[in-house]
């Protein structure tokens, strides 16, 4: 591949830009973790970014500066087209902390190709990189084919990541024995590392619970269930708040328990028990207090999502706050609202 001299200079920031436009790429691509077009772009990203690290890696040494380039701008895209996707796909659980982590990976990716000038070193790193959207790539899409979240599901997804890394490496190291040999060890302990931060993540709660998706979440006065469909009253919010479906403040009359309804999207025979909990914010204490978890099971497949409700008669003045919940505890998205005494200006709708 033959590079006009006039270019080489800007050839540098070709590894960024195919970075950026990865990202953008697949934002307006990309909706349902069970749909078969995500999953072939998602695996076949997957591969291609393999493909170049094989190739970087037996091109040590040899390759000219503009196949060099090449091949990194190739890599960098499919890590942008990787990272944009999951987190389009993780975002979806409403939470900030897939977000967060995903922020970051990406500001690593930015960042390696300028601070980590050793080639071996940067070998290392995309592995790792790798691994990372492997394991959270299986992390969302073991659930679907097993049918079912919780524990076995996770470890499925680890030992599967893990078991195509190694496979990877072993063949990266076939290709270069004696220079990838050399880092081998490093390569092994970041991706020990890196899996028990992960495991570490998802026991704290701080991996979004995908594919569980939140649809709708909101406080009503009361919810029936009528042919196929749900009729809710609910108070509308104020004009400017537009993107709201019910209004922040609960007004109460006389004793009248409120409804916490939901609908929440899971990929089809997914079956698993989500929760409502209700808790009422202690001024004197300055935290939540939990006044009622309730769960209930759900089931996937339908478009807008799995509806469900539950409802308290223990509500009182104050701040209050429902949360959709896994039965791990896992946050999928939450609604807050204030409780005033009074009466209400009422509308209706359904579900």
């Amino acid at each position: 591949m033959t590079i006009p001299q006039q270019l080489l200079p800007y050839l540098k920031y070709a590894p960024v830009a195919a970075l950026l436009f990865g990202l953008a790429f697949d934002i307006f691509t990309l909706d349902k973790p069970d749909a078969l077009f995500e999953n072939v772009v998602i695996i076949g990203y997957l591969t291609l970014s393999a493909v170049a690290m094989a190739a970087l890696q037996s091109d040590i040494g040899k390759a000219t500066e503009g196949r060099r380039i090449f091949l990194l701008s190739t890599l960098q895209f499919s890590f942008g087209n990787l990272a944009s996707a999951l987190m389009v796909l993780y975002a979806r659980s409403g939470t900030f902390a897939g977000g967060a982590i995903f922020v970051g990976m990406l500001a690593l990716l930015f960042l390696s190709n300028e601070l980590l000038r050793d080639r071996y070193a940067r070998t290392h790193l995309r592995v790792v990189i790798w691994f990372v959207l492997l394991l959270t790539y299986s992390t969302l899409i073991v659930p679907v084919y097993l049918g079912a979240m919780g524990l076995f599901a996770f470890a499925v997804s680890v030992f599967l990541a893990l078991g195509v890394t190694l496979l990877l490496v072993f063949l990266l190291s076939i290709i270069t024995y004696a220079s990838f040999n050399e880092h081998a060890h490093k390569i092994t302990t970041s991706i020990v590392i890196t899996t028990t931060a992960f495991v570490g993540l998802y026991f704290l709660n701080l991996i979004p619970p995908v594919p569980l998706a939140l649809k709708h979440v909101g406080i009503y006065h009361s919810v029936v269930a009528a042919e196929g469909s749900y009729s809710v009253t609910y108070e509308p919010p104020a004009w400017y708040e537009f993107w709201r479906d019910t209004n922040r403040v609960y007004t109460q009359q006389a004793g009248a328990p409120a409804f916490c309804f939901s609908s929440v999207y899971a990929p089809s025979a997914l079956e698993t028990e989500i929760r409502h909990r209700w808790e009422k914010y202690d001024e004197v204490q300055d935290e939540w207090i939990t006044v009622a978890r309730i769960p209930f099971p759900i089931l996937g497949g339908r478009e807008q999502g799995f509806r469900g409700y539950t409802q308290t008669s223990q509500i009182r003045e104050g701040r209050w706050r429902c949360s959709v919940e896994t039965s791990r505890g896992t946050l999928v998205g939450r609604t807050t609202f204030t409780v005033i005494q009074g009466i209400p200006s009422l509308e209706e709708t359904s579900f």
